[in-house]
């Protein structure tokens, strides 16, 4: 049990026997009337006058408003650093959203660098296949200039007799 209690508990206890010793003592004024200022110092310092000192000691000593007062003050502490976290918060929030954007931009200009170079190589390609393709032309007709050379060659030389297809003008 906290003093609090206990003085409360006192002025209670005091008050009452304070309150029964008056009624004592009222009675005996009644029967006698020298024990009247008795009676009259008596409830001077009676059980109100006690009682009271000792509520008020009890009130005195209650630490109710002081522990709300330092709740409150704890509150707006905490209240404080939660604002001062939240603003934190949100810069870093602002931060990464920031970062985001940028990697966003980074992303996309990437995104077109990796088009351009895509179509690069399919230009590169198709260059690629007509210069094969011209290179088997090329080829092509060097085999055939070959061949009709070496014809050419053996109907000079007399190992084959020429055909009606072979032009007789060329040499």
């Amino acid at each position: 049990m906290n003093s609090r209690n206990r003085l409360y508990i006192m002025a209670f206890a005091v008050y009452t026997t304070a309150l029964l010793a008056i009624t004592a003592l009222a009675g005996l004024a009644l029967q006698y009337s020298t024990a009247a200022g008795v009676v009259q110092l008596a409830v001077a310092l009676s059980g109100n006058g006690i009682g009271g000192f000792a509520l008020v000691l009890g009130i005195l000593r209650d630490d109710r408003v002081q522990k709300a007062e330092e709740k409150a003050a704890k509150a707006r502490q905490e209240s404080e650093q939660f604002k001062q976290e939240s603003e934190h918060l949100k810069q870093e929030s602002e931060q990464f959203k920031q970062q985001a954007e940028q990697l966003k931009q980074e992303s996309e200009q990437f995104k077109r660098q990796a088009e351009r170079l895509e179509q690069q190589a399919a230009l590169e390609r198709q260059r690629a296949e007509r210069a094969e393709a011209e290179l088997e032309r090329v080829r092509a007709e060097r085999d055939r200039e070959i061949a009709a050379r070496i014809r050419r060659l053996e109907i000079a030389a007399g190992f084959t007799t020429p055909d009606a297809s072979d032009d007789a003008t060329e040499n």
